[in-house]
């Protein structure tokens, strides 16, 4: 029995030679945005007034009548966050910041949240010892931040008032 194919095995290897064929990458949901209306959402829920600010990042929220407070929400689809430092400490201290983890399901309830104040994001702030450039580097402002070491944070809302 004789099967055609639509192309020869040298014009397969030819591509594979050459880097045409390329294999796609599986798509995901944009993080930034999927979070963000995540958090929009589950702030809703419990019965916050939650709108989106004007930075890309950041939400404004308010709870009974209170002076809004901005809040970060960061989101990643593996268990790290990277992040710089600067954004941890010093004004910025006292801000919340929403980590969201999404799951590997297209499904809102496959969703994580992880609900921090900065400066306790600061303790757990890590950074690799081979990470690339010197010391002083401007490189050097940039880490991680585990899931493993957040799971106490998880669902956290109580910290927003």
């Amino acid at each position: 029995m004789f099967v055609a194919f639509p192309f020869s095995a040298g014009q397969a290897m030819s591509e594979i030679a050459t880097g045409t064929n390329k294999t796609k990458r599986k798509p995901r949901v944009p993080t930034g945005i999927a979070g963000k209306r995540l958090v929009f959402d589950e702030l809703k829920k419990r019965g916050f007034d939650a709108q989106l600010g004007r930075r890309g990042h950041e939400m404004l929220i308010r709870m009974d009548g209170s002076p809004p407070t901005r809040v970060q929400v960061k989101t990643a689809n593996v268990t790290r966050w990277y992040i710089r430092r600067p954004s941890l400490v010093g004004h910025l201290a006292n801000q919340v910041t929403v980590l969201v983890l999404l799951g590997l399901q297209r499904n809102p309830n496959s969703a994580r949240f992880f609900v921090i104040r900065n400066r306790d994001l600061s303790a757990h702030f890590r950074q690799a010892a081979n990470w690339e450039g010197a010391r002083n580097s401007k490189r050097r402002v940039y880490g991680y931040l585990d899931c493993n070491v957040l799971e106490q944070y998880e669902d956290n809302w109580t910290i927003l008032g």
